[in-house]
């Protein structure tokens, strides 16, 4: 199902639906590795505080999710960093909303 992304959103939006995909999986034959996300502050300090978990060495990818994610479904994938994703603004709504609404686009991509 098509996800249609808020191209008003930015990096300093807050209470954002974010959607992040795996670069090397996209353009190939396979279903891209994906993972919703969601930021109840601006997006930006979100995603600084997931960077700190992308460290291999340091075996704390279980603290956050997308990480978790990663090293569980695609570690191949690995690029070291958030660098091997591309991230997408999908929607803002009010912070109570924004687990509902990161639900939502969870269920539809199944």
């Amino acid at each position: 199902r098509p996800i249609t992304l808020d191209r008003a959103l930015s990096c300093r939006s807050a209470g954002v639906v974010c959607l992040f995909i795996c670069k090397r999986c996209c353009g190939g034959q396979e279903t891209p590795e994906f993972y919703f996300g969601r930021a109840v502050d601006e997006l930006h300090e979100r995603v600084d505080g997931r960077r700190a978990h992308f460290e291999a060495k340091s075996f704390e990818y279980g603290k956050s999710a997308l990480a978790l994610r990663v090293f569980e479904g695609r570690p191949d994938h690995f690029s070291g960093n958030l660098g091997g994703f591309h991230l997408c603004m999908v929607r803002s709504t009010r912070p109570r909303d924004l687990e509902r609404a990161e639900d939502c686009f969870v269920w539809n991509a199944r």
